[in-house]
């Protein structure tokens, strides 16, 4: 297909600024901004590539491609935290370079105007500045769904499954691109065609798609097994999808969503009634409708979903940027057609899809307690529809939209953000992670709840990946939390408080971590960690355990110096040698004889003579180690 619009000298300067902004402004973002806790999952899940091979040497988590994607960046060796930044440094030109294609690609069937617009209302989003650059294997998956939807614009269907098959064996998350891809061809098929001799084009589309997935079990199946290769592709996804824990967090999740990104996430119902109102050179209707069912079938799914973290709209990122491009191309051609304007069905029926759309607008502003403001998004159907019945004072409904756009998509959700970015300023977190990793250098684990340094594995099975219902399993475990305690997920079906302090106790741990995940350990556990640990610096408690008084025969982990610290006027004897309150001493790991008339504790002290340890981060602010 050719260009359906004449190119305008702007057009790439003003794309290329655009992207080089995006890029810009992520580049920042990564360096300022805390990492998420999942990104540090993410980073060891992915390192551990570099020596293994999935599902013969671990159980990885979802398919695999993306993982191999992402696998270069972090064997750079460039240092711990730097490494990180690098590969979320790669992400970030990755998105631009496919921004600036895909908006190349797209100008081939929806206006250059309307391209732009979207991608400033997507480089604007709350969701793209925090999550198109995060450590996840999803957003490239999700690209090559949006490339495969490109090629069904295009009519080439075998290339179009090919790609959205390399999109599952990245990420199984794209299956809901495959469901709407079907569900957008099978609508066209009923309307145009109905025929089953022309039904060819969704059989092409999905036998190829069927060809990559099977070739990659196949694959996998012959370095490890069928049954397992299947069990973690889908039976592992089915149990997370079904998994309830996270039902009372909806709501929340859905008001910080729709805070930071109202524009985005209200005005899509909007490209519905662009199915139903058309006019006489509306040269892009077709394009527009399978883009709009693609689309409303994903943003639909979205509703009901269970699990709607922030993190997971990564998946409406392409959505949004075709459908906009899409429904701007209406707008502009809405606006300026001579033509007299069509209703595709009965206007009564516009009316009632109208105030319906109004009804949930206001239900969603006051039962998710967001901005009142935000009821001026209803200014753009109401101009929409006025505009419609009369076809009178265009100009005038341009500026209404274009003003109230302006407001809900750029001016008050940016107006937000400054107080969110100084929040997530990560000056604490990135110092603890030097710190840690220098600790680590010197021998012995760490516990944390989440695996902080990517090519070190934390020993002890049930606190590794502290996620929710992980957590909760350690509380009181039940049938439906056991099926998620998967090994993928760095998790231990058999884990319980008992086996979690003996596998402590057993342990060589010299420090732990406090971080949110930690705090909600069960109180035997945190009661355990608290005798053998003690406060040194920030969110770090280094190996100190207390000592009880009276004579006995105690074990010291750690060879070492070590702080005798006693209550003032008590003596400690150790293999029958006294020491004064605040002695330093060096102990061989082992048995020692200890007598005391008091509880004491013998206090590690770091092997090099001197960290960096900023007085600023001094204490434990452990609310600023991780989100």
């Amino acid at each position: 297909m050719t260009s359906m619009h004449k190119p305008h000298a702007l057009f790439l300067p003003l794309l290329f600024c655009m992207c080089v902004s995006y890029l810009a402004i992520e580049l920042f973002y990564n360096h300022y901004a805390m990492l998420s806790v999942d990104e540090f999952w993410f980073a060891h899940r992915i390192y551990e590539f570099k020596s293994g091979l999935p599902y013969r040497d671990f159980a990885p988590y979802k398919t695999i491609l993306g993982y191999y994607l992402l696998l270069p960046p972090l064997l750079s060796g460039r240092g711990i935290l730097q490494t990180l930044l690098l590969t979320k440094d790669y992400l970030a030109l990755l998105n631009m370079i496919i921004l600036f294609a895909s908006s190349l690609w797209l100008s081939r069937f929806f206006s250059r105007t309307s391209i732009l617009s979207s991608l400033a209302i997507l480089i604007a989003s709350e969701i793209v500045l925090s999550y198109s650059t995060q450590l996840r294997i999803d957003l490239p998956g999700y690209w090559l769904g949006f490339f495969s939807l490109l090629l069904l614009l295009e009519k080439r269907y075998l290339l179009a499954g090919l790609l959205i098959g390399l999109g599952f064996i990245t990420t199984q998350k794209i299956i809901w691109y495959v469901f709407a891809s079907n569900a957008a061809l099978l609508i066209h098929w009923l309307m145009y065609q109905r025929q089953l001799k022309t039904i060819k084009p969704i059989i092409l589309f999905n036998t190829a798609c069927a060809i990559i997935i099977l070739l990659y079990l196949s694959f996998w199946s012959l370095i490890s097994d069928w049954n397992t290769v299947m069990n973690s592709v889908f039976h592992e996804a089915s149990a997370m999808y079904h998994l309830s824990w996270y039902n009372d967090t909806r709501t929340l999740f859905w008001h910080t969503i729709l805070l930071y990104n109202p524009l985005l996430f209200l005005l899509w119902p909007i490209s519905f009634f662009s199915l139903f109102i058309t006019y006489d050179d509306d040269k892009s209707y077709s394009q527009r409708q399978l883009v709009v069912i693609f689309s409303l079938v994903i943003l639909g799914c979205l509703i009901p979903y269970k699990q709607v973290f922030p993190y997971y709209m990564q998946v409406t990122i392409p959505v949004f940027f075709i459908l906009y491009a899409a429904l701007i191309t209406w707008f502009i051609g809405l606006f300026s057609t001579p033509h007299p304007l069509r209703f595709l069905i009965k206007p009564s029926y516009v009316w009632m899809m109208l105030a319906c759309y109004l009804m949930s607008i206001v239900m969603l502003t006051t039962t998710l307690n967001l901005p009142l403001p935000y009821l001026f998004i209803c200014l753009i159907p109401i101009s929409l529809i006025l505009y419609v019945s009369t076809q009178k004072m265009a100009v005038l409904h341009g500026r209404i939209l274009l003003l109230t756009s302006l407001f809900m998509g750029f001016i008050y959700p940016l107006s937000l953000l400054p107080a969110k970015i100084i929040w997530l300023n990560g000056n604490y977190q990135q110092a603890h992670i030097q710190t840690i990793h220098s600790l680590l250098q010197e021998g012995g684990d760490y516990v944390a709840g989440i695996e902080l340094i990517y090519n070190k594995t934390q020993p002890i099975a049930g606190l590794r990946h502290l996620m929710g219902p992980a957590v909760s399993y350690l509380y009181a475990p039940t049938s439906e939390l056991k099926e998620v305690m998967l090994a993928s997920l760095y998790e231990d079906p058999h884990a319980n408080i008992a086996s979690v302090i003996h596998a402590l106790q057993a342990s060589s741990v010299k420090f732990y971590v406090n971080n949110y995940r930690m705090h909600a350990l069960p109180l035997p556990i945190k009661n355990y960690l608290h005798s053998e640990y003690k406060h040194w610096w920030g969110s770090i408690y280094l190996y100190a355990p207390r000592i009880s008084e009276g004579q006995r025969i105690i074990t010291i982990k750690f060879t070492g110096n070590y702080l005798i610290a006693s209550s003032p006027g008590h003596f400690v004897e150790l293999n029958e040698h006294r020491y004064a309150q605040g002695s330093i001493i060096h102990l061989q790991k082992g048995h020692l004889i200890s007598n005391a008339d008091s509880a004491y504790r013998l206090k590690l002290i770091p092997a090099r003579k001197r960290y960096a340890l900023s007085p600023e981060f001094q204490q434990d602010e452990w609310e600023k180690l991780m989100f």
